[in-house]
């Protein structure tokens, strides 16, 4: 099972990008206020969706 994570040092948030969010086909990641977060890592297929489209590269996902 592949294990999602977001580096909010590097994150630019949901209002000035959630690439993450839009983008997920399983609908990973959900907002909270500006914060995109990890809602149901157990629906992550390990596709690399949101680490190909995320800019400053703060999501990684990694299997285990």
């Amino acid at each position: 099972m592949p294990t999602v994570t977001i580096d909010y040092q590097l994150c630019r948030g949901a209002k000035e990008c959630g690439e993450c969010y839009h983008n997920c086909p399983m609908e990973v990641f959900a907002v909270e206020g500006d914060k995109v977060v990890v809602a149901q890592e157990e629906l992550c297929t390990g596709c690399g969706v949101c680490e190909d489209l995320c800019p400053t590269k703060a999501i990684k996902v990694k299997f285990e």
